[in-house]
């Protein structure tokens, strides 16, 4: 059994890719519950996030977990495998392990050091763990590596200055205008990353701000904060387009919220729109780039301004991927050690038995023994047991962390007479 993940991210796919296989909240569920029909597959968590669409799961066999999670892709999304077989991101074991780590400190992102991954990663595995699709692998590996991020966060300069894909899109767009000051900008959606981008363009002096919703209650909650925020009925988004300077959009849509064919009735050609689509799926039709004074800018097109901005931290991630090896290596250890937990344990619990035999049989016989006499030779035998024991627990440990685990489990219970128990079964906790 191994941890392998499978999936698409930014690294290798472009995101007219990582769309189409990008989970929805409704997905999530029937997705898990899919999962659960693969034998090979054990436990799972899926991180679907703006950049990746990635499955984290700890199966029988990696050549099937590998296969089952790639057949599982092409079936769930409906798309051909041989469209998707470039595009796979794919580690395993030892790799895959670091993989968690580096992408929950944000080492994996986009933008390097990025503090909402860690949250996104939290949020997954807590999604996952509710749904019963993890257990004591991946939710020893998830909680591990959440712990370390913020470790790093905490001892590193990985986040100082750090931008959000919202902050870079507002940068980006400052970057085109130099000056927001006198624009007006049309934001769709509002959730976290609306309104971060909304923050920082309050914050770059926009004094205008649109806000629609399809729920316009949350809407109406931002506008009661902000007073340069006026909030406009969804379904009028479009009669904005020809107002405004700028359009940020960030929605949970599985389909677009802006359409070539309105935005041709709505548009005016003699004004300038600049619109940024932070969403994923996208929120904003392609072909809407090919009218006339209209740029589209995607996420893959903010790579440039988020490069520009990682320089500080470069050095901050050589010494957070140091604590990562060091945390990653605990974790594989304690991995490795899962076959000889059990084994411990039923050791410990096979000598107690017999001590406790011995014991009393002893007591019955020393009928002359004070109490303190009596309490001198327990303390002394429970010692002199757990001394005898102290150095095949720490051999069966060593064979553990040296990938062993099966075999000498497998020959300390033949020597001891001992049941064997699965390496699933009660066993040493993490770190110990």
């Amino acid at each position: 059994m191994d941890i392998i993940v499978v999936g698409i991210n930014h690294n290798n796919s472009p995101i007219e890719v990582r769309e189409k296989v990008s989970f929805s909240k409704t997905d999530l569920d029937i997705a898990y519950n899919r999962l659960k029909e693969y034998d090979e597959i054990v436990e799972s968590v899926i991180i679907s996030t703006c950049n990746r669409s990635e499955i984290v799961s700890y199966v029988t066999k990696v050549d099937d977990g590998i296969k089952g999670l790639k057949a599982f892709y092409s079936g769930f999304f409906d798309i051909p495998m041989e469209s998707m077989e470039d595009y796979f991101f794919i580690e395993e074991s030892d790799k895959a392990v670091k993989h968690v780590y580096k992408l929950a400190v944000g080492l994996d992102s986009l933008i390097l050091g990025e503090d909402q991954i860690i949250g996104q990663v939290r949020s997954s595995h807590m999604y996952a763990l509710e749904r019963g699709a993890t257990g004591k692998v991946l939710n020893t590996l998830f909680r591990e590596c959440i712990t370390t991020a913020k470790k790093i966060k905490r001892e590193t300069l990985i986040s100082q200055n750090s931008l959000s894909i919202s902050s870079i899109a507002v940068k980006f767009i400052e970057n085109r205008f130099e000056d927001l000051r006198n624009k007006k900008v049309l934001v769709i959606g509002v959730g976290e990353m609306s309104r971060i981008a909304i923050e920082n363009l309050l914050y770059k002096g926009v004094s205008e701000i649109y806000v629609t919703n399809r729920t316009v209650g949350h809407a109406i909650d931002l506008s009661n904060r902000y007073k340069e925020i006026k909030v406009v009925e969804f379904k009028k988004r479009y009669d904005l387009i020809g107002e405004v300077d700028i359009v940020i959009s960030s929605t949970s849509a599985p389909h677009y919220v802006l359409k070539k064919e309105r935005m041709e009735k709505y548009h005016n050609k003699e004004r300038e729109l600049c619109i940024v689509d932070i969403a994923l799926p996208r929120d904003v039709d392609p072909e809407i780039n090919n009218m006339e004074k209209i740029h589209v800018y995607e996420l893959d097109e903010l790579k440039k301004v988020a490069l520009d901005n990682m320089e500080i931290r470069m050095e901050a991630a050589k010494n957070a991927m140091e604590i990562i090896i060091e945390e990653a290596v605990k974790f594989q250890n304690w991995y490795n050690c899962l076959p000889v937990f059990p084994v411990i344990d039923n050791l410990k619990k096979t000598t107690k038995e017999i001590l406790d035999e011995e014991i009393d049989s002893l007591m019955y016989r020393l009928d002359g023994a004070t109490d303190k006499d009596k309490a001198l030779i327990k303390i002394v035998m429970n010692s002199l047991v757990k001394k005898i024991i102290k150095k095949p627990i720490h051999n069966l440990k060593m064979a553990g962390e040296d990938k062993q685990g099966e075999l000498y489990a497998k020959v300390t219970n033949e020597l001891f007479s001992m049941k064997e128990y699965s390496c699933k079964g009660k066993g040493e906790s993490y770190g110990k």
